[in-house]
């Protein structure tokens, strides 16, 4: 073997033996747990470089925009996501017929007082509801089905008459079917004029004073906040709860898919980047809460337990040579070290 090749050769092994030597000490920086100095170093240098650059300088906002319209708009979630949405509704109503929790203890009395104070304040938006109750067609439906129910559940005197079925053709029986007639008129009458006043008084009660309503509300809330949830949710099956999430997520699906809800979702994306589009990284980090030590801390919670599970099915070692290999296996690595070893030779 001439000279040039041998120094070829030796180059390629002295690459491999520093490639090797990098993934031992890379790796060993990594596991250290009690005192990672590697990671802390890394994450010093992230954050401080990150006060120099701006989000603009990184992200486009046609780019935000694009992972914005695959994830909000496109994206479906699978049937194992699916199942595993049921899955948690499912425990999500166990733990709750099982809890000895009151309402109060999830919303305080000041809270509670907050929101209905605010919501009293929309008396337009009051208005606009009492308005549109008297015309809706689907309200008055759904004001005579509950007037036809009060009327059977209080008129149970009358269900006999309701049920008789005349066959016969005697004048008693067209007697009965007279009647019959008239009493379904006349109920058909009182359904139609219990429905208008039950929207006449809905609107009435929509309208009363802020005095009046809060002090209504607040009399309801000192029943519904000594509740617990096991008192309430015991009313509903495990199921409910399943197909209320699936329910949410098909109209969300379905929402999302409208002109209208997409540009809206777009145009607070827009908003967010003009308005932190000036923000540095550490900024924006600020703006949430967030410090130097919070990352580290984040860091040590996961990367430890995460890296010797690597290293435990033997896949760490790979995982790092993976990413400086390159460097060490080109051409001009090897060259570079031939050309030094020649230099001082």
């Amino acid at each position: 073997m001439d000279k040039a090749s041998a120094q070829s050769s030796f180059a390629q092994e002295f690459a491999q033996a520093l490639l090797l030597e990098q993934v031992r000490f890379t790796k060993a920086q990594l596991l250290n747990s009690k005192n990672n100095n590697y990671l802390q170093q890394f994450i010093h240098q992230v954050y401080h470089q990150a006060d120099k650059i701006l989000l603009k300088d990184i992200i486009q906002l046609e780019q935000l925009q694009a992972v914005v319209q695959k994830y909000a708009f496109e994206l479906n979630l699978g049937a194992d996501i699916l199942e595993f949405i049921g899955v948690i509704a499912q425990k999500i109503h166990h733990f709750a017929v099982h809890s000895q929790t009151q309402f109060n203890d999830l919303l305080s009395d000041e809270s509670f007082e907050l929101w209905l104070n605010k919501i009293l304040e929309l008396e337009q938006v009051r208005h606009y509801i009492k308005e549109n109750l008297q015309d809706n067609p689907h309200v008055k439906h759904v004001s005579l089905q509950l007037a036809n129910q009060i009327l059977e559940n209080n008129t149970p005197w009358l269900d006999h008459l309701r049920k008789v079925n005349v066959k016969a053709q005697g004048i008693g029986s067209k007697v009965i079917g007279f009647l019959q007639d008239q009493q379904h008129n006349i109920e058909l009458k009182l359904e139609q004029q219990l429905a208008h006043a039950l929207l006449k008084q809905i609107g009435h009660i929509i309208l009363l004073p802020n005095e009046e309503l809060a002090e209504i509300s607040l009399h309801l809330w000192s029943d519904i906040k000594q509740r617990t949830l096991k008192e309430t949710f015991s009313q509903l099956q495990s199921i409910d709860f399943e197909e209320f999430f699936i329910l949410v997520y098909e109209t969300w699906k379905e929402l999302r898919q409208t002109k209208y809800m997409q540009q809206i979702i777009l145009n607070v994306v827009e908003a967010f980047y003009s308005y932190f589009g000036e923000y540095t990284l550490q900024e924006l980090l600020h703006s949430v809460g967030l410090n130097e030590n919070d990352l580290y801390i984040e860091a040590m919670r996961f990367a430890p337990y995460s890296l010797n599970a690597l290293e435990q099915h033997g896949l760490l070692d790979d995982i790092i040579q993976s990413l400086i290999a390159p460097f060490y296996l080109d051409e001009l690595t090897h060259q570079f070290i031939e050309n030094y070893l020649a230099e001082k030779a």
